[in-house]
Order: C-alpha cells, then sequence, then structure tokens
C-alpha cells in the first residue's frame, strides 16, 4: 500500500512537471547578494549566496546551498567579534504564483553554520558585596554590578580566537519575478530569520538572480 502511494506520488509530480515544460534535467541556478546581522554577537554581516534547486512541479522545488559571509561589529565599548562565516546544506522551495510572472515565494533550509575569526574585549559584570543596612539597622545583602575586562575568573571567554559551528535551522519569504520562459528571473527577500544552537538568531535580507538550464 506503501509503495503504491509512493509511486502515485511520483507519478503526480512527474505528470505536473511534465506539463510546465519541467525536465528531468531543468535547474535553476540562484546567486546574490545578502546583508544581516547576528542579534547575540552585535555584528553586520555581508555577504553572498548560491544555491542549485531542481523544480519538482511549478510551485516545489529542492535544492543545495552554500553562502559564504564576513561579520564584525565595530564595536568600542563591548565585545568586539570579526569572523568569516560558511552555511551549507539543502533547502525546500514553495512557489505560489500571483500573475503577471510575480510569485510569494519561501525556502526552509536545513544547514550546517561555521563561524571562524577573533574576539577582543570581552567583559564581564561581575557581583560585589558592599556594606549596607536596612531602616533599623539590620545588615542586608546588596550587591553591585562591577564591569571586569578578560577576566579569567570571571568563567567568561577571554579576548583571542573565536571559532563556532553549530546546525542552523533558516526560513525566509519574499517575491520573484520571472520571465514568461523561465530563463531569467530575480527574487527578493525581506523576511528572512536563522536560528543556530543555543538560541542565538539572524535577520537578512537577501535578492538573488535566477537562470534556468534546460
Amino acid at each position: 500500500m506503501v509503495k503504491k502511494f509512493g509511486l502515485f506520488i511520483v507519478l503526480l509530480f512527474v505528470s505536473m512537471a511534465s506539463a510546465s515544460g519541467i525536465s528531468w534535467k531543468t535547474f535553476d541556478i540562484k546567486f546574490g547578494p545578502s546583508l544581516g546581522g547576528w542579534h547575540d554577537e552585535s555584528t553586520t554581516m555581508f555577504g553572498g549566496m548560491l544555491s542549485i534547486v531542481k523544480p519538482l512541479t511549478p510551485y516545489i522545488g529542492v535544492g543545495v546551498m552554500a553562502e559564504i559571509a564576513t561579520d564584525a561589529s565595530g564595536c568600542e565599548d563591548c565585545v568586539d567579534y570579526d569572523f568569516n562565516e560558511l552555511s551549507e546544506g539543502i533547502l525546500v522551495n514553495l512557489i505560489a504564483p500571483l500573475g503577471r510572472g510575480f510569485s510569494l515565494t519561501a525556502n526552509f533550509m536545513f544547514l550546517v553554520n561555521f563561524q571562524d575569526g577573533t574576539v577582543e574585549g570581552h567583559d564581564f559584570y561581575a557581583p560585589k558585596p558592599i556594606e549596607a543596612y536596612d531602616a533599623e539597622g539590620n545588615h542586608i545583602d546588596v550587591y553591585k554590578y562591577m564591569r571586569e575586562t578578560n577576566n579569567d575568573d570571571c568563567g567568561c571567554e577571554s579576548s583571542g580566537d573565536y571559532y563556532f559551528e553549530s546546525f542552523m535551522f533558516r526560513s525566509n519569504l519574499g517575491i520573484s519575478w520571472r520571465m514568461q520562459s523561465n530563463f531569467f528571473g530575480l527574487e527578493f527577500y525581506p523576511i528572512d530569520f536563522a536560528v543556530v544552537r543555543g538560541g542565538d538568531s539572524r535577520m537578512t535580507f537577501s535578492l538573488n538572480a535566477i537562470f534556468r538550464v534546460f
């Protein structure tokens, strides 16, 4: 029963693709710049993305992608991160036609993210006990948070080399335009949200050119 259902799904995809002029060797090559920033590191990111997507139907495709970027915070009184990053993995592309060549498009990406660079000026706010008494003269516990920089006893990361790798889930939503022949198009993603292990997040804006092969 399961095999029959799987065969039905495959035949459905093949028939839909054939009806729209998509053959087994049709691929979309997408590339373009991206601009964004990580929340925890307070960095500004600039990079470029390349993906190869295999359309299964006019509405869904699967593919692989890679993005190379450089990040810098430029902080003068906070932690200063400066690193390069590489994200690579697989994606699922969804398309909802709007008419006149325009469509809503979304991607769900399952990636591995590598970050390699330096971190400087790591600050830590350590609690320091101070003498304090209430209105009746009783001693009470009061702490003042003092800044410590590059203190190995604080339990935080010292300045120096920075390296991080994690699974990344990324999703975006945007609008695309295609020529009637589908040979060339553009995609713009104003909503692009990524999350890595540990809860850090990145917001990104990206613009891609699309070229269809076969």
